[in-house]
């Protein structure tokens, strides 16, 4: 295989079988700027967005660059450290310092609070000692770089970087990234340009499950390369439809998480009702959702704790992650974040903007625990055996 790429549909293993990429260039090219270290630190886009994590990058891979260098990787920067000011001269300093990482693929981002909001941030618990009433810290895994043609408008988490359309929105997270977490001087615009066209490039998804086969057989519509011929479009999910009663018992189970996430449940929500965008799963109007991930009760320890207060009514709030609410500094944005692509989800586990849930299971048991979603064993057997297939 040419190491200067990697060819479409290439399979690259997971837990939960073998995802793959397609790339509109006709190939995935290596060499072109989004691998290229455009600052001083020595990272580069791909330090943290990798082919065989759908773009994204996870806790066993970080612990396995941090075993391979000794935390020496350009991956480990202060930037990114639980707290810049703690000691990392050492190995076995530098893997306490690096803990959220390692833990969960989790990188430290936040700032100021948005200064003329509705709310006022009047108490902290940062377990790591760095965030204060006037710094937050916020833990965000890493946002997969894909399925942009299907997508929303929606850069990041939290809706930071969104631009006028797509375009510009990717070309101000780029420009920000190259400043900001690869601490270069602003980059050029053909520079931009091509990391921007190589983003828009990619389609990936599950390609492969044990049991199952390829998700593009048998009438089905899962992979990549279907995705990328997909437009951007409302709608349900039917990838599987073709799969409805299959013999294969698997197959049939696919089609039937794929029946239940698009399907009203008892408590009168969907899973379709946010993640609309047909076949890929983000939201068709960018609209950024509460699920109550970031909530006091969902909090892990080794997450801060922010109270917020509304200004005019008094009314407090306590959360792990400021969200939309300090892009915006409205009280109502305060906990939303960016719903992503639901495509190659067995690639980039944990999930969530801060990784609290492990696996898929645990994803749908969240929804159930705080957003009164109600499934019985088989159901939630078979919508994750269709999360694992997307």
């Amino acid at each position: 295989m040419d190491a200067q790429q990697l060819p479409n549909n290439l399979p690259h293993p997971n837990p939960g079988g073998k995802a793959a990429t397609f790339s509109t260039q006709g190939a995935v090219d290596l060499t072109g700027e989004f691998f290229q270290a455009q600052g001083t630190n020595g990272r580069s886009c791909a330090s943290c967005h990798i082919a065989e994590e759908a773009w994204s990058i996870n806790p066993g891979t970080l612990q396995d660059l941090f075993d391979e260098t000794g935390g020496t990787h350009p991956v480990f920067n202060l930037l990114d450290a639980n707290n810049p000011n703690m000691d990392v001269s050492t190995p076995a300093a530098r893997l306490a310092a690096y803990s959220m990482m390692l833990s969960r693929g989790v990188f430290r981002r936040g700032g100021s609070p948005r200064p003329n909001s509705e709310w006022e941030l009047i108490a902290v618990e940062d377990p790591h000692g760095f965030a204060n009433l006037n710094r937050l810290v916020h833990w965000r895994r890493v946002m997969p770089t894909i399925n942009f043609k299907q997508g929303s408008l929606t850069v990041n988490w939290d809706g930071g970087n969104s631009g006028v359309d797509l375009i510009s929105g990717l070309n101000t997270q780029a420009a920000r990234n190259i400043t900001g977490a690869q601490q270069g001087p602003p980059a050029p615009p053909e520079v931009i340009d091509d990391i921007v066209n190589f983003e828009r490039s990619l389609s990936t998804a599950q390609l492969i499950v044990p049991g199952v086969g390829r998700l593009d057989s048998d009438g089905a519509k899962g992979g990549p390369e279907e995705l990328s011929n997909m437009d951007k479009t409302q709608g349900r999910f039917d990838l599987f439809n073709a799969w409805i009663g299959h013999s294969n018992p698997r197959r049939a189970q696919i089609a039937r998480g794929q029946e239940i996430f698009n399907s009203t449940n008892a408590n009168g929500r969907s899973c379709n009702g946010c993640h609309n965008s047909a076949n890929n799963g983000t939201n068709i109007n960018n609209t950024l959702f509460d699920v109550r991930v970031a909530s006091a009760e969902a909090r892990t320890p080794d997450l801060p704790l922010y109270t917020f207060r509304n200004r005019t009514t008094g009314e407090t709030r306590q959360l792990t992650d400021a969200g939309r609410g300090n892009i915006t500094g409205l009280w109502n944005d305060l906990g939303r974040f960016k719903t992503p692509t639901l495509r190659a989800l067995a690639a980039r586990a944990p999930y969530f903007h801060n990784g609290i849930a492990p696996t898929l299971t645990d994803v749908v048991l969240h929804y159930e625990r705080h957003l009164g979603f109600v499934f019985t064993d088989q159901e939630r057997a078979d919508l994750v055996a269709f999360l694992n297939a997307l």
